[in-house]
């Protein structure tokens, strides 16, 4: 009888995959002394190695699929990590598929993870998402695939979805700005039809109506949440006065930085910045950057969690409704912000 490398597992008192590690001599963590004991039983066994170990006695590996927008954006770069750190603790990879935000990308994207025959999707939707593409997403769970929406919504709730709450977000970073005593206060975001643009405006409006500050539609600028976007706002926000900026995330905020320094402007002495995520960048910026926090690790966490919850949950019972699940944002000081006077506080 051929001996298999689960009977050598079971004989030496350790998992498969760690015999096919040590039989296959492959670089691990495992002990000198376990690898002789897993030699020597497979000796003792008779084992025979042929052109290699058959992977095919292994159970199916535990696998999420994640749809990501952009890669060169370090906050969705983080996200993707943060969740890729949390399901392999929880026993799963995660492959990840980056979109560059366009809708014929996630289309291809989403055929690619259902050929690997995924357990379930972390989807964060591209800033295109209209209700077909919602329909289609929809048709995906009818057939049996769970899924969460990260970050951006969808039009309706179908699934779970976990963001931070953006218009909060939007007024705690305002008011920080009208607390060092600034009344003229730029903003910049993205895209008017993206949900993150949305609702940091309308938190951005709401700090100002809480200080009875008029709102100025002129100082809103619309854009990508990018750095040419920064810069280009920069130029427009400055020209229309204001002392102070709350850029859309710290890509835009870098694009600031840039303009600034073109054309001799001193932060935060003559402009006061916050930016929006919280990167590894803002302390490597010219002046450390004051930033949003959207409480990434947390986030990560619970898409992870939901999402296994729903692969694991057994179809013949009544699934729990879907729910939005909201984590609430922190500002991280630094160096980028200063009174109307100009002095740091």
């Amino acid at each position: 009888m051929k001996v298999k490398v689960k009977d050598i597992a079971k004989a030496a008192g350790v998992s498969p995959s760690t015999v096919s590690l040590v039989l296959n001599d492959r670089p691990s963590r495992i002990a000198e002394d376990t690898k002789e004991h897993i030699l020597r039983t497979a000796k003792e066994m008779q084992f025979r190695m042929e052109s290699g170990v058959d992977f095919t006695e292994f159970k199916k590996v535990k696998t999420f699929g994640m749809i990501v927008p952009d890669e060169m954006n370090s906050f969705y770069h983080r996200m993707a990590e943060e969740t890729a750190k949390h399901a392999f603790l929880h026993g799963y990879t995660v492959f990840q598929c980056y979109t560059n935000d366009d809708i014929q990308c996630f289309y291809t994207a989403l055929e690619g993870l259902m050929a690997k025959n995924v357990d379930g999707l972390i989807i964060i939707p591209p800033r295109t998402m209209d209700k077909e593409n919602v329909k289609l997403l929809k048709s995906l769970q009818k057939n049996g695939i769970p899924m969460v929406l990260l970050d951006r919504a969808a039009y309706t709730v179908f699934c779970d979805f976990v963001t931070a709450d953006n218009k909060y977000g939007g007024r705690i970073a305002t008011d920080y700005l009208i607390r060092h005593g600034h009344t003229r206060i730029g903003c910049m975001v993205g895209d008017a039809n993206v949900y993150t643009s949305r609702k940091r405006v309308d938190g951005y409006k709401e700090a100002l109506a809480a200080a009875k500050i008029p709102f100025d539609r002129e100082i809103v600028y619309y854009g990508n949440f990018d750095i040419e976007t920064g810069r280009a706002g920069a130029a427009v926000l400055l020209e229309k006065g204001v002392t102070a900026v709350v850029a859309g995330n710290d890509l835009m905020a870098y694009g600031v930085y840039i303009y600034a320094r073109e054309h001799r402007v001193s932060i935060p002495e003559e402009l006061s910045l916050i930016g929006y995520d919280n990167t590894r960048q803002c302390i490597l910026m010219d002046v450390p950057l004051t930033s949003v926090d959207q409480n990434t690790d947390m986030m990560a966490s619970k898409v992870v969690e939901l999402l296994i919850r729903r692969i694991e949950e057994p179809l013949e019972d009544e699934q729990e409704p879907a729910r939005n699940y909201y984590f609430t944002p922190y500002v991280v000081e630094r160096c980028s912000v200063a009174g109307i006077d100009g002095k740091k506080e």
